[in-house]
């Protein structure tokens, strides 16, 4: 009977020595055929090092090597635990991280999920559905109050953006900014969802950096190998701008030198 252990199909692999963001299928050669085999009989049960040696196969020494290098990475967690008589014994077991190299069947849940709800309430209520989705993922996202003009704004934009995972890099070309997206975090769901995953996107940035244009040259979703936006500043922006710029403008224009000097005296007693 032959038996497949583990999937590496899962979305991410997080180390602690830089490799944090990388797909599982670049860390397959990390699981060995031991660290399969220990993360397989770990799966549903807690066990000790020698439980282990004696399962596998192999001396009690190489387990524990294995052990702590999948401790490290945050595979599995350990704990001491008296069982009958004698010392308390190091008990392993896997972490909820440590699942995730196990097969997942999510994409097909999500695809049945959003055939049913767009064929019983169409294509409409699907898209404002996505709109709600896109305004947690907003909330979840921006953590901390964002300041600054929009270039500013937009170089905090991709550092968010880079916390999370999607690799991206700003420009600029003339008036306008460009934001590269070398990675799309949702891409196992794009043929579920499509083009809708890019309405989560523009959601974060217009959150962050406020009424703009954005115009998608590339995106992952239709095929392309990375994402590419043009973002520039909408006409109603501009507009308020210009008309704050000529208030300021009108006001200083029909204000005498007399009233301008006497606007920046202090008034003593009362203003006698």
């Amino acid at each position: 009977m032959t038996i497949i252990l583990i999937s590496f199909d899962a979305p991410q692999y997080n180390s602690k020595r830089g490799l944090d963001m990388v797909n599982k299928r670049l860390a397959a050669p990390f699981f060995g055929g031991t660290r399969k085999s220990i993360m397989m009989n770990l799966l549903g049960k807690d066990a000790n090092s020698v439980e282990l040696a004696k399962k596998i196969g192999i001396n009690e020494s190489a387990i524990r090597r294995h052990l702590e290098t999948l401790e490290k990475e945050g595979i599995v967690h350990s704990r001491f635990e008296r069982r009958n008589r004698g010392r308390p014994k190091k008990i392993f077991s896997l972490t909820a991280y440590g699942k995730t190299f196990f097969p997942r069947k999510n994409k097909t849940l999500l695809s049945l999920l959003t055939q049913n709800i767009t064929q019983r309430y169409g294509e409409e209520e699907m898209e404002l559905l996505m709109t709600l989705v896109a305004r947690d993922f907003v909330d979840l996202l921006v953590t901390k109050e964002i300041k600054g003009d929009l270039e500013s704004r937009l170089e905090q934009l991709v550092q968010l953006l880079n916390d999370y995972g999607f690799f991206a890099s700003l420009s600029k070309r003339g008036n306008k900014h460009i934001i590269e997206y070398r990675n799309c975090v949702f891409e196992d769901v794009i043929p579920q969802f499509g083009t809708y995953v890019c309405k989560i996107d523009e959601s974060v940035v217009k959150k962050i950096v406020g009424d703009v244009n954005i115009k998608w040259m590339k995106r992952i979703a239709e095929g392309d190998k990375k994402c590419i936006q043009i973002i520039s500043q909408s006409e109603t922006s501009n507009q308020r701008n210009r008309t704050k710029l000529d208030t300021d403008k009108h006001k200083y224009e029909f204000m005498s030198p007399n009233t301008l000097q006497n606007s920046h005296r202090h008034s003593v007693h009362g203003g006698k």
